[in-house]
Formats: structure tokens, sequence, C-alpha cells
């Protein structure tokens, strides 16, 4: 069933209480990503355009930042985290996996996270439209979601793992070509401004192909950890985007 697919996607990107699904059944769903991704957008877009009426500023941004990460239950931000200490570590790619695999995060992986959030505070918080905020929060999340499926579709697999599952699965043709289709309609539908979605597409697919080429020299491929980090990358970078422009 359709719903049983959405919501395997959801409960793994998300802290929504849906069903649990094994990891394979979930890995077969990840072209349903960028769909998650405007889920996720409306529901935090929704909270914005409430909140904007009654908080400004980087108080607004504090309470974005916080239910961004607290709805995907901070689990691609400690991607980040993780992928930074790897890519600071010293040693073979055995060493490096076993810095990443550690829970514990390293100096890098902090300073890396503390700089994330502090970032996207201020990002937020210079967004001075309720309905512009709106809009950026869906397709920041969208394309964000697509940058793990896009290189899952171009990458490899660093080591066994989970990643090794969602790789395979994403070589699939007909399903990236869905995923795609949901990429564009979201984007038709909540898009604002031309220049910035091109700029937006442009990045996000910087981010994820340069992420995917540093793991392939330093790890070998890509793990799960390239993977959840280059959606919180993106993100960043999207929002950066918009304040430049």
């Amino acid at each position: 069933m359709v719903f049983n697919k959405i919501a395997s996607a959801l409960s793994f990107l998300t802290i929504i209480p849906t069903k649990r699904y094994d990891i394979i059944y979930t890995a077969r769903n990840m072209y349903l990503f960028p769909l998650i991704g405007l889920i996720i957008g409306l529901i935090i877009g929704s909270l914005s355009f409430l909140l904007f009426s009654f908080v400004e500023g980087f108080l607004l941004g504090f309470l974005i930042t916080v239910t961004i990460l607290g709805i995907t239950g901070f689990h691609h931000s400690d991607a980040l985290a993780d992928l930074a200490d790897g890519f600071m570590a010293q040693g073979s790619i055995e060493a490096k996996h076993k810095i990443m695999s550690d829970p514990r995060n390293g100096t890098a992986g902090t300073i890396v996270l503390i700089f994330y959030i502090i970032g996207m505070i201020i990002f937020v918080s210079n967004i001075d439209q309720k309905t512009k905020l709106l809009s950026v929060i869906i397709i920041a999340e969208v394309l964000s979601k697509y940058s793990m499926v896009l290189q899952c579709y171009l990458g490899k697999s660093a080591w066994n793992g989970m990643n090794t599952l969602f790789i395979k699965e994403m070589k699939n043709n007909k399903k990236f070509l869905i995923s795609n289709l949901i990429l564009v309609a979201s984007i038709i539908i909540f898009g604002f401004n031309f220049y910035y979605i091109i700029a937006s597409v442009i990045t996000m697919v910087s981010v994820s192909i340069t992420l995917l080429l540093i793991a392939n020299r330093e790890f070998g491929g890509i793990s799960g950890d390239t993977i959840g980090a280059t959606n919180e990358i993106s993100r960043f970078f999207i929002y950066l985007i918009h304040v430049i422009f």
C-alpha cells in the first residue's frame, strides 16, 4: 500500500509516531524522501506561519531551528557531527570508520554543530515575510531530502551497513524518476521566486556531489553519516542562499 510506503519513510526520517517498519522495507521506499520533506516542510511551515504574528527575529529563528532539528530526532545533525569527526581524523579508512561509529562527538563534530545551529537561527531570523518563510521551509526540506536520494543514486557504499541497503535501492531508475517528479511538483507549487529556486537546486546538487567526491577520497565511498550530513548541509546552504538573495 502507498500509505505504508509513505509511513515507512516518515517513521525513518522523523519522530512522528507511526508503525515501525523494518529497514529493508524503508530502504525500498527511499525515493519518497522528497515527499516526506514536503510533509515536514508543511508542518514546520504552518507552525512558522502562526508564530510569525507573535514572535520575530532571533527568537523566531531559534524556535523554528529547534523544531526542524527536533522533528527529525536530531538524527541527521548527529550524522553531520560524525562526518566532521571522520573528515578530521587521521589514519586508515578503518580508523575513520571507528571514529565515526563512536556515539560520542569529537571536537570537530561539536564545533560544526554549534556553527550549524547558530547559522540556521540567523538565516531563519532574516526572513521577514511569513509567506516567504513558509515557502523557504518547504523548499529547503524537499531539496535537502532529495539530496540524499541523489547521492545514493550516484554513489557507492564505503562499507557494509545500513547505507548499503539505501544505495542499492536507489540505483533503480524508475524510483529515481518518481523522486524527481515529486521534487519538480513541489517546486512548482511552493516556489516563490524562479531565481531563488534555480540557485537552491544548483546549491543542493553541488553539496551532494561535493560531499560524495570528498567521501570517495576519504572513505572510498559514502556512508550513512555522509548521506545524513548531506541533508543538513544542503538545508543550511539553501537558507543561506535566501539571505544572499
